[in-house]
């Protein structure tokens, strides 16, 4: 049998059978194997199609014409309206619903782990089942109760104030649209949120309370020298998640403001376009005008803005320790 060398510890050479060296090596082979598919799918239906929008982005891409135009789609975004108007809405958005999902999240987190908490497990399934509805069906109820008589301003009616156009159908406003976009988003992820708070509570040890409690810390102190700081890097995490999620929101505002029907007729974004966001931007530049080269170009400045904030936020929560 013929022998391999290999380097001891000490400086010598042991010899290693050339069959387990081959054994191993086959090993390894079939273990590449079988993640091989992930990896494959990944290459074809993830990176590729990053790597091909910021080729697109570059081009004038029709159905009828591939054309490179450099810089072209960029310099067109800085005199259109509709991009701009997107883009505020869509940081406006990603302010609101970050500020208030993590907020609520985060108390109601705190509420469900109290001692002594009755029906935690049930009101846990009832905060988290939005979460698993499909968004559609979720867009479609929401908008029955945001209509001009529905359930919304049925309660407002009730307590002596007039009806609100929330979508913006019957005065043609949109001051109420992205307030009720930010309701039904809040309402669909602060279940996720508030699962993940809890198991961030849960990781933290009852030690830690007894010993402050033992050394006379009051309850506030135990929440801002013991509990938040200890919930740094989950807080960080539902923080980034929650950006990223609400800058690209599509599937609520586009259901609640007329669904597909309604983009065609070109009502996307609702009243003075108020629900426009980026991801609806995009759809309808790729999909109602066949300006693929531009879509893309907008899907890359999408991809810079979350790519700054969630920098931004990074420093936010870790400069301490970067410092």
């Amino acid at each position: 049998m013929s022998q391999v060398g290999t380097p001891a510890f000490d400086g010598r050479t042991v010899s290693v059978p050339r069959v387990r060296v081959k054994e191993s090596t086959r090993r390894s082979l079939w273990a590449y194997l079988f993640i091989s598919p992930f990896y494959l799918s990944f290459l074809v239906f993830g990176l590729f199609p990053i790597a091909f929008s910021f080729y697109l982005a570059f081009t004038r891409w029709t159905p009828s014409e591939n054309t490179w135009v450099g810089l072209a789609n960029f310099q067109n975004m800085l005199i259109d309206s509709l991009v701009h108007k997107s883009v505020l809405n869509s940081l406006w958005l990603m302010g609101v619903v970050t500020v208030f999902q993590v907020g609520l999240a985060l108390l109601i987190a705190f509420v469900l782990n109290a001692k002594g908490m009755k029906g935690r497990d049930f009101w846990r399934a009832v905060l988290f089942l939005p979460y698993i509805t499909s968004p559609v069906v979720l867009g479609l109820v929401w908008g029955v109760i945001f209509a001009y008589n529905g359930f919304f301003n049925y309660l407002l009616a009730r307590v002596g104030i007039g009806p609100v156009d929330w979508l913006g159908y019957v005065t043609g406003s949109g001051l109420w649209i992205k307030p009720a976009v930010a309701i039904v988003t809040i309402w669909q992820y602060i279940g996720w949120n508030i699962i993940l708070f809890s198991a961030g509570l849960k990781s933290i040890p009852n030690e830690l309370y007894e010993a402050a409690m033992i050394d006379g810390a009051s309850q506030k102190d135990v929440l801002l020298r013991i509990t938040l700081p200890l919930l740094k890097k989950v807080t960080f995490f539902i923080v980034s998640i929650t950006i990223i999620g609400s800058v690209q929101i599509f599937d609520v505002p586009l259901m609640l403001l007329g669904g597909v029907a309604g983009a065609g007729s070109g009502t996307l974004g609702g009243a003075d376009s108020a629900g426009l966001t980026m991801t609806m931007s995009l759809y309808e530049t790729a999909f109602n005008y066949g300006q693929f080269g531009y879509a893309a170009a907008i899907a890359v400045l999408l991809f810079a803005i979350i790519l700054v904030l969630t920098v931004v936020n990074r420093r936010l929560f870790f400069r301490e320790s970067e410092g």
